[in-house]
């Protein structure tokens, strides 16, 4: 934690919105020119500092807001806070899902955007968040999303939807997800829609309505 933005802020992971908002806005107000000129004074010339002085202001100025925003972005902050939990205790399954939850978060209309280098300490695996590619005879032979076995349009079967997939297969495997997941989404931390029976031909898509599948 003590390299974590929270640490830079001044603050811990259980802070609220208000005390981020305040100690965030106290740290900008006190990175000045000014200030940066007289820090840089400390450790190189007079002349020197005033060459560097506004290039260190600019560079710290962007970073102290962009850490702003994302803490008080609150989608921001959970792949944040995430991340860090990797770094804490590192598993392939956590890293797999976080990295996840950031590609996912970069590829939306966000300010915020996590770097290359936080995605890179992850690794190389990650879980796929979009919907299986249709195979040639779907309507017969589906292929339940949590197990990877067959399952029968025809008798009973579950459907879970997101913002970011839709997942469908058997009741039990489906319920056992959802609950494990506490009801949410492991990768957009959206509520997870649960529908029975659904027709296979029209599915239920929380931001676009009625989407029909081709």
């Amino acid at each position: 934690m003590n390299t974590s933005v929270y640490a830079l802020f001044g603050l811990d992971s259980k802070s609220s919105p208000h005390e981020i908002l305040k100690e965030c806005r106290a740290k900008c107000d006190q990175w000045t020119l000014e200030t940066v000129t007289l820090r840089l004074k400390e450790t190189m010339s007079v002349e020197q500092a005033a060459v560097n002085a506004k290039t260190v202001y600019d560079v710290g100025d962007s970073y102290l807001k962009s850490s702003a925003s994302m803490l008080l972005d609150p989608s921001a902050r959970q792949c944040y806070d995430a991340w860090l939990s990797v770094l804490e205790s590192p598993t392939p399954e956590k890293k797999a899902l976080t990295k996840a939850r950031l590609l996912w978060f970069n590829q939306q209309d966000n300010v915020v955007k996590f770097s290359e280098a936080m995605l890179a300490s992850l690794g190389d695996k990650v879980i796929s968040v979009k919907t299986p590619q249709k195979r040639k005879r779907m309507c017969t032979e589906p292929v339940c999303r949590e197990c990877r076995s067959g399952f029968d349009f025809n008798k009973d079967y579950l459907v879970l939807h997101c913002h970011c997939t839709t997942r469908v297969g058997h009741v039990e495997c489906l319920t056992r997800f959802n609950t494990r997941n506490n009801h949410k989404c492991p990768v957009c931390r959206q509520q997870l829609l649960m529908r029975h029976q659904v027709s296979k031909y029209l599915f239920w898509n929380v931001r676009e309505k009625f989407k029909f599948v081709v």
